[in-house]
């Protein structure tokens, strides 16, 4: 089993890859969410977590964002790796903060 140091050091190197991404599209909303919570990751606390799980779920949340719009005519290709890796780092971020919030005991 993991150990919850481990499981906060998982979801915020996730966390800062996501928001590295973020960055590079110019994606400023979910950049200020996100850099929000990495603190809080950071300094171990639940409340990191939840707000990142809290960011997932329902209409026009993190879970519909769709990046580099511009590109969708000019470079498809593009668009899609765009996209193709916000997809795999948004689910290897929901994972491991719902690891994190899962847990029975601190």
């Amino acid at each position: 089993m993991t150990t919850l140091n481990q499981q906060f050091i998982d979801l915020s190197n996730t966390t800062r890859e996501l928001i590295g991404l973020l960055v590079e599209t110019d994606e400023k909303f979910w950049l200020m969410v996100l850099r929000r919570a990495v603190v809080k990751v950071d300094a171990h606390e639940l409340a990191g977590a939840t707000l990142i799980l809290g960011c997932f779920g329902g209409m026009d949340t993190f879970s519909d964002l769709i990046i580099g719009k511009s590109l969708e005519t000019e470079d498809p290709l593009s668009f899609r790796n765009l996209n193709a890796r916000l997809d795999h780092l948004r689910t290897q971020t929901f994972e491991a903060a719902r690891c994190i919030a899962a847990r029975q005991t601190w």
